[in-house]
């Protein structure tokens, strides 16, 4: 019963982790700046605050790049979990 319904069941929970990666980095800014946590949030929320517009930039890039690469790990992962999902040959 674990190998296939343990398989099929972890599958959108998985797609939903994927989903809520920005979400928690959206989160993380907000939780910065209610605590006065020094981080990436706080680092753009002074970027705003100042007009810096090449930091605003900067700190964009690495979310975006952060979301990216966490997506990416999460589809390679689906691929494993999922024998459907393979390419083949």
């Amino acid at each position: 019963m674990t190998a296939y319904a343990a398989r099929n069941a972890v599958l959108p929970s998985v797609a939903g982790f994927a989903i809520s990666l920005g979400f928690v980095v959206a989160g993380s800014i907000v939780t910065e700046a209610v605590f006065s946590y020094p981080g990436i949030g706080s680092a753009l929320l002074n970027a705003v605050s100042s007009n810096d517009y090449s930091l605003m930039q900067g700190v964009f890039l690495v979310i975006t790049l952060s979301v990216l690469g966490a997506n990416l790990l999460v589809d390679l992962l689906y691929t494993i979990i999922d024998p459907r999902t393979r390419a083949r040959s």
